[in-house]
């Protein structure tokens, strides 16, 4: 009687344990469902979307010249020399159409294939590569006007960072030897890239600034060495600069560059 019991108990714990995992599969296989028809839904409405306004582009590409700066999605830095473009552009009569942002949702950014094939026939007509030097030549002339960027690192200012950083420093160096001189007796080294001072910075989230943290020297004429408080003075000047200063968003999603180099020539 106890085995029969037992053997009772055991069908039925199967039972329920084999139902309640059938209905679990099942639940699973209508949702599986239900996002593959959602997803497919969402294709053919972005292949739709895509062709309509890419016959649009190729009607319009007949008649104007445009050209669109994309963001990155969802939290990219914004372009920040419009004006700079607009004009470069318009020596060529090309129509600055401003930027755009896509999305990481999976769902369709309205006009994307429209800026995006309007940007490509643009390119056909005038170069691939004079329009990403019009862009670079655009970049550069903001960061003239606007020498706190160098510090806000900017997807669109990427390539100033390239090569650890050398171009962003050599922008610096510019910077900082429009003012400064070398002190009397300076003399100078057989290789520029013996001599320099590595300048490392904290963020004042307070002030929105840039301070120092500390150097780190490299003079490898011993006469020169002498000099080091001078040029420590001179660089905790230029650090006090509005250059320095920078704008209320900065480090939010992408970081600062924290370090430079000024070479001593």
């Amino acid at each position: 009687m106890k085995l029969y019991f037992f053997l009772v108990l055991l069908f039925c714990h199967y039972f329920i344990f084999g139902r309640v995992i059938f209905q679990k599969d099942s639940v699973e296989i209508k949702r599986e469902s239900a996002m593959g028809k959602r997803l497919q839904e969402i294709l053919k409405y972005k292949k739709e979307q895509c062709t309509k306004e890419s016959l649009i582009a190729v009607r319009d590409a007949k008649t104007v010249n445009k050209y669109f700066i994309n963001n990155i999605a969802p939290n990219g830095s914004e372009f920040p020399a419009h004006k700079e473009l607009e004009a470069s552009l318009k020596k060529l009569g090309i129509f600055w159409g401003g930027t755009w942002m896509g999305n990481c949702m999976g769902t369709y950014s309205a006009n994307s294939c429209y800026y995006h094939y309007m940007n490509e026939f643009t390119e056909e007509k005038f170069g691939k590569e004079i329009i990403q030097n019009i862009i670079r030549k655009s970049l550069l002339d903001y960061v003239e006007k606007n020498p706190s960027i160098i510090f806000e690192i900017n997807d669109h200012l990427d390539w100033l960072y390239e090569n650890n950083g050398t171009l962003a420093d050599q922008l610096i160096n510019q910077l900082f030897y429009k003012k400064y001189k070398y002190p009397k007796g300076y003399r100078k080294p057989p290789n520029i890239k013996d001599s320099f001072t590595t300048v490392y910075l904290s963020y004042d989230n307070t002030s929105h600034s840039l301070k120092l943290d500390h150097f780190r020297h490299q003079i490898s004429d011993a006469h020169n060495q002498k000099f080091i408080p001078s040029f420590e003075r001179m660089i905790i000047g230029f650090i006090n600069s509005p250059i320095f200063v920078l704008s209320e968003n900065a480090g939010r999603y992408n970081g600062l560059k924290t370090s430079f180099i000024i070479y001593y020539k």
